[in-house]
């Protein structure tokens, strides 16, 4: 009992400090800020910082995952299971468009410096990302039995949505300041390719 104890303690203290250091992660980006700045600006020794967070680089991913959780808890409640699959669909393009748009400071010099950064994410121990190419496969899969597929293999379709989306995210990274693309354009330019 006293390790669950202590271990729902620990997680309480990472969630609370997740979620002052995307603050500062979205207003100053990663790079530029150092542990003992971090530490400063959350009224916590550097070493407190460091029991928490191995290391800059291990807070950061803490910091995906934690906005990926955010991410998938807000897709969740705008796409309500009475939707039309592919209104979900276009919700999800909006909401991802959304939060790389807001986040573009604490994401660029990572994404920049590292084009393979996502595929490593999601790669990890416990791939925070998950839940939600779980939740679009059932959207590929209910929308293939109103709109038949030609992939049926819907995690698949998942992942290959999610690569076509990011495609987006890093083209505007790269060459552009908007993220400006129309949810429903991008759906229908993916679901193009893959009409049966």
């Amino acid at each position: 009992m006293k390790e669950i104890i202590k271990q729902k303690v620990l997680e309480t203290k990472k969630q609370l400090v997740l979620e002052e250091i995307s603050k500062i992660f979205e207003s100053e980006g990663f790079s530029s800020i150092k542990m003992q700045d971090i530490a400063n600006r959350l009224g916590i020794s550097v070493g407190a910082l460091y029991k928490l967070f191995p290391s800059k680089e291990e807070l950061f991913y803490e910091y995906i995952a934690y906005q990926i959780h955010l991410f998938y808890e807000t897709l969740k409640s705008a796409c309500p299971l009475s939707l039309h699959p592919k209104e979900s669909l276009e919700r999800y393009v909006e909401l991802k468009f959304e939060a790389f748009a807001s986040k573009r400071k604490a994401l660029e010099d990572p994404i920049i410096g590292d084009p393979l950064f996502f595929t490593k994410m999601n790669t990890q121990k416990n791939d925070p990302a998950k839940p939600i190419f779980e939740f679009l496969a059932q959207l590929f899969e209910s929308l293939d039995r109103i709109e038949p597929l030609k992939e049926k293999n819907y995690m698949k379709l998942a992942y290959l949505f999610n690569a076509f989306t990011m495609g987006y995210v890093e083209y505007w990274i790269h060459y552009s300041d908007k993220l400006e693309e129309r949810a429903s354009l991008v759906l229908e330019e993916f679901l193009e390719g893959m009409k049966a």
